[in-house]
């Protein structure tokens, strides 16, 4: 799991199996007001949960470049 910090609140990276396959979430947590922001599931499936944590890890990365 990968977390990026920011104040009170967190991105965490996590893979989930599905049908054999595996998907990232990603989950915005802000802890201070004990709320889940947002969730974010991938629309395509990985082969290992490898794949599936370095994919999330880089849309991630991403997105906070988009800031």
């Amino acid at each position: 799991m990968n977390a990026e910090k920011k104040g009170d609140v967190q991105a965490f990276v996590q893979t989930a199996e599905q049908t054999g396959y595996y998907v990232w979430v990603i989950t915005l947590v802000d802890f201070a007001n004990r709320d889940v922001k947002r969730s974010l599931v991938s629309d395509g499936t990985y082969e290992t949960r490898a794949a599936a944590k370095d994919a999330g890890e880089a849309h991630l990365k991403a997105l906070a470049e988009d800031r």
